[in-house]
Parts: C-alpha cells; sequence; structure tokens
C-alpha cells in the first residue's frame, strides 16, 4: 500500500514538473522571434555600420517583432571572424547569416555550406579570382564602376596626368579593383603609379611619398584605407593636391570626390534579398549576387574650393554636394 502511494506521489510530481517544463518551454517559444538572422560584421567603420544599419531597419520595417538579429563584431581580427563563423556554423536558431565585407564573407563561406550566406559590402570580382559562387550565396557586391568612375574623374580633374592609387595589399576586393583602375587610367591616357601597404603605420610614409610624384590620388573601397581617411585627407590637402575615393561616405572627411557606392542602400538591398528567403521561400542560387551602382558624384565642396576646382558643366546633374565633417 505504502509503496502505490509512494508510485502514485512520484507520478504526479513529475507529472507537475513536466508541465511547468512544457509550459515555460511554451511561454519562451511563443518570445522568441519567428525568425533569427545572424549578421557577422568584418570592423566597425561608416560604410560597413551603414550596410547593417540598412539591412536591420529594413527587415525591422518589414516584419517587425518576427524578425531577430545576433550581431557580432570581428575588429578587423581574421582570427576573430573565423571563431564567429565556427560558432554561427554551430547554432541551430539561425536562420540565414548577414556577412558585411569581404574578411567576413570568406570566413563564414569557408564553414557554412548549408544556411544561406547574404554578403554585402564585398568586391566580386570572378575574374580577378574573388567569388562567391557557392549554392549558399546571394547578395550584393560593392564592386564600383571603376570606367564610370575615372570619366567623372577626368571630367572633373581635366589637367592631371599621373595618378597614385593607394591600397592595402592584403585586402583581396582593395586589389581587385585597383587593378581596374589601372587598367581604365592607362585606357584613357592616364599614368597609374600602384601603392600597396601592409599596415595602417605604412599610410603617412607611403602617402607622403606618393604625393610628390602624382597630380592627383586615387583609392578603392578599402576598409585599411578608410580607418585612415582623416590623415590621408589631410596629406592630400597640404599638399594641395586631390584625393579621389570609392566609398560616397567619406568624401564628408576631407577627399575631393567619390562615385563610388551606397553603403546604406546597399544594406536595403541585401535585406530585400533576405525577404525573398524567408517570405517567399527562394532559394540563395536563384537570387544570385546583384551589383550596386549610382550615377551620383559626391564632391565635397570645401575641397574644391580650396583646390580651385569648378564643376564642369556635364557633372552638374549627378553632383550630391558634401560638406566636411
Amino acid at each position: 500500500m505504502n509503496n502505490n502511494r509512494a508510485i502514485i506521489t512520484i507520478g504526479l510530481t513529475i507529472a507537475i514538473v513536466l508541465g511547468i517544463i512544457i509550459k515555460k518551454t511554451v511561454k519562451r517559444s511563443q518570445a522568441t522571434h519567428k525568425w533569427n538572422i545572424a549578421i557577422i560584421q568584418t570592423a566597425s567603420h561608416p560604410a560597413l555600420d551603414a550596410a547593417r544599419e540598412g539591412f536591420m531597419n529594413t527587415l525591422q520595417e518589414k516584419l517587425g517583432n518576427d524578425i531577430g538579429f545576433t550581431i557580432r563584431n570581428g575588429e578587423g581580427s581574421i582570427n576573430t571572424l573565423y571563431s564567429i563563423a565556427q560558432q554561427f556554423h554551430a547554432r541551430q536558431d539561425i536562420d540565414t547569416i548577414y556577412a558585411i565585407a569581404t574578411p567576413a564573407a570568406q570566413a563564414m563561406a569557408s564553414v557554412e555550406t548549408d544556411k544561406p550566406i547574404i554578403i554585402a559590402a564585398v568586391t566580386v570580382s570572378p575574374e580577378l579570382g574573388i567569388s562567391f559562387d557557392a549554392p549558399n550565396i546571394c547578395g550584393v557586391s560593392d564592386m564600383i564602376n571603376v570606367r564610370a568612375e575615372m570619366q567623372a574623374m577626368q571630367q572633373l580633374l581635366p589637367n592631371i596626368q599621373t595618378v597614385g592609387i593607394i591600397f592595402n595589399s592584403a585586402e583581396t576586393n582593395a586589389v581587385a579593383t585597383s587593378k581596374r583602375m589601372v587598367s581604365e587610367l592607362e585606357r584613357i591616357g592616364y599614368t597609374p603609379i600602384p601603392v600597396g601597404i601592409a599596415s595602417e603605420s605604412d599610410i603617412e610614409p607611403a602617402v607622403m611619398s606618393t604625393l610628390r610624384k602624382v597630380d592627383a590620388l586615387l583609392a578603392p573601397t578599402d576598409n585599411t584605407i578608410a580607418n585612415s581617411i582623416a590623415l590621408i585627407s589631410d596629406l592630400a590637402r597640404k599638399a594641395s593636391k586631390p584625393l579621389i575615393v570609392s566609398d560616397n561616405m567619406l568624401v564628408q572627411y576631407g577627399p575631393l570626390m567619390a562615385r563610388g557606392v551606397d553603403y546604406y542602400q546597399a544594406g536595403i538591398d541585401a535585406a530585400h534579398i533576405a525577404l525573398q528567403l524567408l517570405i517567399n521561400h527562394k532559394k540563395p542560387y536563384e537570387l544570385h549576387i546583384l551589383e550596386a551602382d549610382t550615377q551620383d558624384v559626391f564632391i565635397n565642396m570645401q575641397t574644391a574650393q580650396t583646390l580651385n576646382i569648378e564643376i564642369p558643366a556635364e557633372l552638374e546633374k549627378y553632383v550630391v554636394p558634401i560638406t566636411t565633417n
């Protein structure tokens, strides 16, 4: 009899505990988001932050509380990025991964072959060895229209002959774009001087030396250059040489001109790709990688005035005037 009571008591206890666990599990399930997107960002600087914000703002506007984000930043460390990539790969609660900038995309692509990966702020250039052709990868390329940027520069600066190209030789995206720049500059009759640097500590001596040899200084989309843009702009200004960049957002820090990529818009475009994956159940290989482009030419008006540069009539309708930050 006592044994029966003990068994009944144990049974009731187990039932109560299971009921509490199930109730908590249901509440937890109800509190979680319908979809969870993991974001892996290479480093912190305005362009990459804009790509993240455009992406998140658009999805939150469209999906509200149904969307949640897990955000990790490698802060420029390749080892950290690969560690984050491994963590995201191991997690079962992640639906899609958003990789911002080439190093983050490369780290994520090296370990994840199943979950969809959306890339942005990545210079996709298959002919130069930078390709993301796995069936689980889609997104937005920030390979600028180099020919259009060189033509805009030629219109704004018709009298220059020699152009220095400053870039980080360890950033594959910057190397790819700099090679295109060399080809386009030679095509229109300029003399390009490529200048590869290995770290931020190399920038000042390299830029100072280059500015003594060239009529203008040019930079592709490059994380290292972006992080040091205030220094490079100051050196160019002191040398009375125009600095042309490929990231529109950097013009506010002193460069003369950019005809590059709108990274916030790239984030918006990437968000629309995410919606196709989540809502319309598209596969990444059906969406491919979009090209980012704009006709806008961003010009720092204070720098133009300092260098006595007038905006030609053929450029005026495309110009977005910027003031120094």
